[in-house]
């Protein structure tokens, strides 16, 4: 009998960690770079933030062509983020952000860059 509650009681705690797992993961998103650039760093925070936070690169980079999980705890509440993105080599002009991203809705950000009309844009998906 008390094994059976024990067992009872550790399918429920698993249970109940795996649900906490998937609310704070709801806001992960795949990064492509498609811009023909390196990126050096990205940034993601809260639209209401002041304060970008920490670099989700860390010390890499992500090559041109390259894909990247971003990974983060996010609050249930708050499902739009903004995002900084910096590239290897380029100065605080040239960084690009983009406001108000839903990313209880993102799955996936596409990074390009067209060199002739010097516009970076995103798909989201």
């Amino acid at each position: 009998m008390k094994f059976q509650k024990l067992l009872q009681l550790a399918v429920l705690a698993s249970s109940f960690q795996a649900h906490q797992f998937a609310v704070a993961g709801d806001a992960d998103f795949t990064l492509t770079n498609k811009t023909g650039y390196d990126l050096e760093s990205i940034y993601v925070s809260p639209s209401k933030s002041k304060d970008w936070g920490n670099d989700h690169l860390g010390k890499s980079v992500l090559a041109n062509s390259s894909s990247r999980e971003i990974v983060f705890n996010k609050s249930a509440a708050i499902c739009n983020y903004d995002m900084l993105v910096k590239w290897v080599g380029f100065g605080e002009a040239d960084d690009r952000v983009w406001g108000n991203l839903d990313l209880c809705t993102i799955n996936k950000i596409t990074l390009f860059y067209n060199k002739n009309t010097d516009l970076t844009t995103a798909v989201f998906e």
